[in-house]
């Protein structure tokens, strides 16, 4: 259980470090402006769970599981920062629903895709 722990940790930590790289990339300039760093990082999180969670090289390492998937991704993507964002965008509801329902649709759309080309592999 603790070298699994461990494996998410460490996975967590380059993952988070990975998505705040990006965000600085991005810098969104107000906070009624859309959250386009985030949204980048969770459909390709999205799309890159699919592709891990169906690879074999992946599924087939309980640790390597823990620490791609779990960790890395996990910590990459962030469903916590989609929810502040999605209120400090409250003064503009359309740009709020659209951020939100944007990143659910095209979320679920780049985990199927990730796992239709893992099973290619």
């Amino acid at each position: 259980m603790l070298k699994f722990g461990l494996s998410a940790a460490v996975g967590a930590a380059i993952g988070s470090l990975a998505r705040l790289q990006i965000s600085y990339w991005f810098q969104t300039p107000s906070q009624t402006s859309f959250p386009w760093a985030t949204f980048a990082v969770n459909v390709v999180g999205a799309l890159l769970i699919g592709l891990a969670a169906t690879s074999q090289r992946v599924a087939s390492s309980e640790n390597r599981r823990h620490f791609v998937v779990t960790g890395l991704l996990g910590g990459f993507t962030t469903f916590s920062a989609i929810a502040v964002e999605t209120l400090q965008l409250a003064n503009s509801p359309i740009i709020s629903a659209t951020y939100v329902v944007g990143t659910f649709a095209i979320g679920v759309a780049a985990t199927h895709i990730g796992s239709l080309l893992g099973q290619r592999r």
